[in-house]
């Protein structure tokens, strides 16, 4: 039962997270997904990645005309390639030291977040969009967080707000697929997270709709903070569980 209301309840804010701030669905349910797991990490990232796929898919129908192809596609190959073949990496790796790397990675993240990443101005060049799509490729096939190197990049590149958000969406949206089926063809996606991901896709649309309805009642910055907040305190906390 537990597992069931975490699922909800982390896919519903997840899904108003993401279209209150335009960041962050994963990064909130893999604050919530590893607690429910113990030792088969390996789970989580599966879980969080399936259940956001939907929503990406969504996002980046609702978008479609605001895609620029030019500037999506090299970092959309590059981060699917790197990601496939972490993925096949992480399967064989220790679980404890995986969640031991993921804790510190995790309050690593909300340093990057709070201090630096306003400060981060990526040049739109292909290269270094290959570059950021790769950096976020190993990153998400350890972890399924592969945005925060591939945002810099698209918000120098991409022409206004709606094409930031189309080619985001599309990259997520084709990354999650390339991933997940690298989970499922070296066997490490669990088969019987299936009946979880399905509710965790409903809740997420759910959440996008609150999330809309809201989103002129709150604060986007403040929500921000608190969000990147919770993300090295979720870190501290895996980190404590393994000690």
């Amino acid at each position: 039962m537990l597992i069931w209301l975490a699922v909800i309840l982390g896919s519903a804010m997840a899904g108003a997270l993401q279209t209150v701030t335009g960041f962050g669905s994963v990064m909130l349910m893999m604050m919530i997904f590893p607690f429910l797991f113990g030792s088969n990490f390996n789970d989580a990232p599966s879980l969080a990645l399936s259940v956001n796929m939907l929503y990406c898919a969504i996002l980046c129908f609702k978008y479609r005309r605001d895609i620029d192809w030019r500037v999506t596609v090299p970092p959309t190959i590059a981060y699917s390639v790197v990601s496939f073949v972490v993925t096949c990496l992480v399967g064989a790796a220790n679980q404890r030291i995986l969640i031991i790397v993921f804790s510190v990675f995790l309050m690593l993240l909300s340093v990057y977040f709070l201090m630096v990443a306003d400060k981060v101005r990526a040049k739109p060049k292909a290269a270094v969009g290959i570059g950021c799509g790769a950096l976020s490729g190993v990153m998400a096939g350890l972890f399924a967080l592969g945005g925060p190197p591939i945002a810099p990049y698209f918000i120098a590149a991409t022409k206004d707000h709606k094409s930031y958000v189309a080619s985001m969406q599309f990259l997520f949206m084709v990354t999650n697929i390339v991933t997940i089926s690298g989970r499922m063809i070296n066997g490490i996606f669990n088969w019987s997270l299936w009946p979880y991901i399905a509710v965790g896709s409903v809740f997420i649309l759910i959440g996008m709709y609150v999330g809309e309805y809201v989103s002129d009642r709150i604060d986007p910055e403040r929500l921000r903070l608190l969000a990147y907040a919770c993300v090295g305190r979720s870190g501290l906390a895996v980190r404590l569980q393994q000690c």
